[in-house]
């Protein structure tokens, strides 16, 4: 764990050490619990949209324990479902599983039809991952069905269809589900879920080699992560432009919008995408004679610890 981290852990812990200095009564530390649970995911949302998945594993962990203790099911269905998640993008395919389907179950049992949206999104998510589309679909139709009109899971759950549907090969089909997503996303201005709409549109475009609108779209994902003071989002944002550039043969364009995504990823310490760009960075200042670039980048990539 790093200091950063354990800082904040520390600070977190002695508030609510203080904040319950004197014996409460028993409703009183259900209550104290459960608010202490949401507090938690909710650090654990800050940190699985920063893409530090090991952190927001840690406060998800401490989450669920504090619902647990209180035997709050909704939000042990609830945070089983964001661990669950954070495991599927760390690759972790068994963990996210179990989870995945203890949220889904507990939710049914529930019968609370957010939560079964919710986790019925996550599973289908976790089926295109082990590329099984009929499940993923069957997942993705029970999202769907049991999310409320107009709300942030309904167009999750269209993004995640969207996904699908270009897994299929249809493209249009899923531009225009992506485009319901994106449509409730500006009615609530949930501007990082706007921006994966935007992120996404734009590598449809660009397999389709319409680079000047998969560029629009990765412009129109800067700006919603600018808006949401997202660093991951926006490094990520600024190396796709980066590839399209160089897919559209425009080397020098290319060049500018790796240097910036670099920057970001450096700044927020994300190694694995810092070494990624980093590669790209020098093949190119090394194609456009920037020798002393191709140098520094170089060793700037030799530094960083495996």
């Amino acid at each position: 764990m790093n200091r950063k981290l354990l800082l904040l852990l520390t600070a977190i812990i002695s508030i609510f050490i203080l904040s319950c200095s004197s014996a409460p009564k028993k409703s009183d530390e259900v209550n104290t619990r459960k608010n202490r649970a949401s507090d938690y995911a909710e650090f654990g949302n800050q940190y699985f949209r920063q893409g530090l998945y090991n952190q927001s594993l840690i406060f998800f962990n401490m989450a669920l324990e504090e619902n647990i203790a209180v035997d709050y099911e909704p939000g042990i269905s609830k945070t089983s479902s964001s661990l669950g998640r954070a495991y599927l993008i760390k690759g972790d395919i068994a963990n996210a599983e179990k989870y995945m389907k203890d949220g889904y179950n507990l939710a049914k049992q529930l019968g609370d039809k957010d939560l079964i949206a919710l986790s019925a999104n996550n599973l289908a998510e976790l089926n295109i991952s082990k590329n099984l589309i009929p499940e993923s679909e069957k997942f993705i139709s029970e999202a769907i069905s049991n999310a409320k009109p107009n709300s942030l899971i309904q167009a999750e759950s269209y993004h995640t269809l969207a996904i699908i549907e270009r897994k299929k090969g249809e493209q249009e089909k899923a531009l225009a589900t992506i485009k319901k997503a994106i449509e409730i996303n500006k009615q609530n201005k949930t501007h990082s879920s706007l921006a994966a709409n935007y992120y996404f549109s734009a590598s449809i475009y660009s397999q389709d080699n319409n680079y000047s609108k998969a560029a629009e779209m990765l412009n129109l994902a800067i700006k919603e992560d600018r808006l949401e003071e997202n660093s991951y989002g926006l490094a990520k944002d600024y190396k796709a432009l980066g590839m399209v550039a160089l897919k559209n043969s425009k080397q020098e364009e290319a060049y500018l919008f790796f240097i910036k995504s670099f920057n970001i990823f450096k700044a927020i310490k994300n190694t694995d995408e810092e070494k990624s760009v980093l590669k790209y960075l020098i093949e190119i200042s090394s194609n456009l004679g920037k020798v002393s670039d191709a140098e520094y980048y170089k060793a700037q990539l030799g530094a960083i610890k495996e």
